[in-house]
């Protein structure tokens, strides 16, 4: 079997221009749609596989998978060939290079972690709504854009949940790293597993000062435990975007200061104003009771001189003033009665008919 090298065009439409990636499986190239003339990847079965109907299989079942799904962050799938010497796949171009290539970079810093964790959920809650488990979900499968948005791609192991297997008996395929432990000792791969490996990729793009809905995320998202990981990609969405992102405070932050009761603060001005109110009401209360008639008052005055002065206490203290109140007054004295007439005094004149009427009665 000859070797592919550029300049070589497949199906009389596909030119190949360079080499992107290779891998274990198959080799990526970018090439040209001669006849839409638009830049595409083309992806071809390696020259040992290319032999072997198992893989071809596998190939043509990775262009079917893909060609069936549609979401903005998978990869489109255009075409696919296996009639010729080379199985080949035609995909969409995306020029923004892979996640793993930012990671090796260390500029995955510049992305946003919170779009990023949305964009890849989202994409895995639209291939497991179809029934697909990608089992093979790391940064080298994530292609960025210019504008940096994210694009899931790499169909090679996927496969249906209820597909029978093409691989041998106890073999597990993945990447060891990102692979969940159930799927390591053995277990089959399910939605709960690319969760996990989801979980594993988002922790690699976390800055030292990472989000904390994303953190708390992919503390979720990672857990050894199956049933401790969300239920499903649009469980894991849910909990993202109902995460507080711009009141949530940041792990470690103390907690706010306790309210303290509060204080009123008297000062010497207010001091002041309250003695002379109390002086006020003191003289008010005392003309009050003084107002009685010139034949009274001299009773009353002489009632008033034995009531102690009301008692005013000032509590010198920052929170309040306190004023303890007068004994009550007595009651004013009853008026005294009109006495008889008496005599008039000596040396005044008596009219003569009221004089001889006394002399009458007598």
């Amino acid at each position: 079997m000859r070797v592919l090298g550029a300049g070589e065009v497949l199906g009389e439409r596909y030119r190949l221009e360079r080499r992107i990636a290779t891998g274990g499986m198959a080799t990526v190239w970018l090439g040209r749609d001669e006849e839409l003339d638009r830049p595409v990847a083309v992806k071809v079965l390696s020259d040992i596989l290319a032999d072997d109907p198992s893989y071809v299989e596998r190939f043509r079942r990775e262009a079917r998978l893909a060609a069936g799904l549609s979401h903005p962050n998978l990869v489109r799938m255009y075409d696919f060939s296996s009639e010729s010497e080379r199985p080949y796949l035609v995909m969409e171009y995306i020029e923004g290079g892979t996640l793993a290539e930012r990671i090796a970079a260390e500029r995955s810093g510049g992305l946003d972690e919170r779009l990023l964790a949305q964009e890849l959920l989202g994409a895995l809650a639209s291939i497991h709504g179809a029934g697909v488990i990608h089992r093979d979900v790391k940064p080298s499968n994530v292609l960025l854009d210019r504008e940096n948005r994210a694009r899931l791609t790499d169909f090679g192991i996927a496969q249906p949940e209820d597909a029978t297997r093409i691989t041998r008996t106890g073999e597990v395929i993945g990447t060891l790293k990102y692979m969940a432990p159930e799927v390591r000792e053995g277990e089959p791969a399910t939605e709960r597993s690319d969760l996990y490996s989801c979980g594993v990729l988002l922790g690699e793009c976390l800055g030292a000062g990472g989000a904390p809905e994303v953190v708390a995320l992919v503390e979720r998202l990672s857990e050894e435990d199956p049933i401790e990981r969300p239920a499903s990609a649009r469980h894991a969405l849910t909990l993202l975007e109902t995460a507080p992102a711009a009141t949530t405070a940041p792990l470690g932050a103390p907690p706010p200061p306790a309210r303290r009761p509060r204080e009123i603060v008297v000062n010497g001005r207010l001091l002041l104003a309250a003695i002379a109110a109390l002086a006020i009401g003191a003289l008010l209360a005392a003309l009050a009771f003084g107002g009685g008639s010139d034949s009274g008052s001299g009773g009353h005055k002489a009632a008033h001189r034995g009531t102690p002065a009301p008692t005013t206490t000032l509590t010198e203290t920052t929170t309040s003033v306190t004023t303890t109140p007068a004994p009550a007054a007595p009651a004013p004295a009853a008026p005294t009665p009109p006495r008889h007439a008496e005599k008039p005094p000596s040396g005044e004149k008596v009219p003569p008919g009221q004089a001889k009427k006394e002399a009458g009665g007598d």
